[in-house]
């Protein structure tokens, strides 16, 4: 996969990151159809855009990505049949997370590689808040909150979002990115109208503060955080997550997606045609919880018999977790697929 960058754009892993995530996933397409009103043709240097000339286009802080999907996305897209235009638009929000595995080294890139390598789609990146008005909300389908700490929200801008959500608009947000519970002010505050907040505002957290597994240093030290709602299709096919130090989110409100620690590790409600997802933590993001890359140890081959079977790949359903996830926020659509045997579709 290549990336081009700008003064506004890049891919550095720093705590003062702050990006913006799209994807949109075509499917439903005729044969080179994809989102965006164009016929989309995968080129023979692999660029695919959405206007039908094959060229991978930009702003001064954003980036169409469609180099490396070439002509095998090109196949998919024309296999799928329809009529095209179908496809779900997912943006992520606010600076990345800086602790992990390896703490400042433990990237978040897992999510990008897997949704662009691995699904019939593209993502282009902002370094700059987005202005949350109804024109530029309406790009997406999906907005995922990551550490908004800082940010503000102006009146006009938490109207819109709300109407954004209540037209149909999927939100999931994330915790645990700082010790400070300033961290979630911005989020609960752009949230309030969904009656779902943080409320593990002390100190670091209250949900995962301390791995419980003997083998939780196979795991990155992150807990293997269990407690999943069968009955709420985020929850489907998955038994733990890594998690460290998250913030539980409210009850009374909406429905329970998992309970840890003896506090709502996740909810979601339905507001009008729109969904909203909290959950308690960021760990999720983390590459050494995706593939086990960043570990210092991988107890598969280091000869600690005990813990042998014990490695984010075994013990964890990560891309279970993003998959349920988006389909459940964007309603099910039959647009959405990633090429991913270890998913359960």
């Amino acid at each position: 996969m290549t990336f081009t960058s700008s003064p506004l754009f890049g891919l550095a892993r720093t705590a003062a990151l702050s990006t913006t995530l799209v994807v949109s996933f075509a499917a439903g397409c005729t044969a080179g159809t994809v989102p965006g009103g164009g016929t989309g043709a995968a080129t023979q240097d692999g660029g695919l855009d959405g206007d039908g000339d094959g060229a991978s286009t930009g702003g001064s802080n954003s980036t169409d990505i469609g180099t490396d999907l070439g002509a095998d996305l090109g196949a998919d897209l024309g296999a799928t049949g329809g009529s095209g235009g179908d496809c779900v638009r997912l943006a992520t929000w606010g600076a990345l997370g800086t602790y992990g595995a390896v703490p400042g080294m433990d990237g978040q890139d897992a999510i990008t590689a897997w949704l662009n390598e691995k699904s019939t789609g593209e993502a282009e990146y902002f370094a700059t808040k987005p202005a949350l008005m109804g024109e530029t909300l309406a790009n997406y389908d999906i907005i995922v909150l990551q550490n908004l700490n800082g940010w503000t929200f102006t009146a006009d801008e938490k109207a819109a979002f709300e109407t954004w959500v209540r037209a149909g608009g999927g939100v999931m947000s994330l915790a645990g990115y700082s010790d400070q519970p300033s961290e979630v002010t911005p989020t609960n505050d752009l949230l309030a109208f969904s009656g779902l907040s943080y409320v593990g505002l002390s100190g670091a957290g209250d949900i995962s503060t301390s791995p419980k597994e003997m083998c939780a240093y196979c795991l990155g030290n992150s807990d293997a955080q269990g407690g999943w709602e069968a009955a709420h299709p985020i929850s489907a096919n998955i038994t733990a997550v890594g998690a460290l130090w998250g913030r539980s989110v409210s009850t009374g409100t909406g429905d329970t997606v998992a309970t840890w620690d003896g506090k709502r590790a996740g909810a979601t409600v339905d507001l009008d045609a729109g969904r909203v997802f909290l959950f308690h933590d960021e760990w999720v993001t983390y590459n050494s919880q995706w593939d086990g890359s960043s570990l210092s140890q991988d107890c598969r081959t280091n000869g600690d018999q005990a813990c042998a079977t014990a490695h984010p790949t075994l013990t964890y359903q990560i891309p279970q977790f993003w998959y349920n996830a988006i389909r459940w926020l964007s309603h099910d659509p039959t647009c959405f697929d990633i090429r991913e045997p270890a998913i359960v579709k």
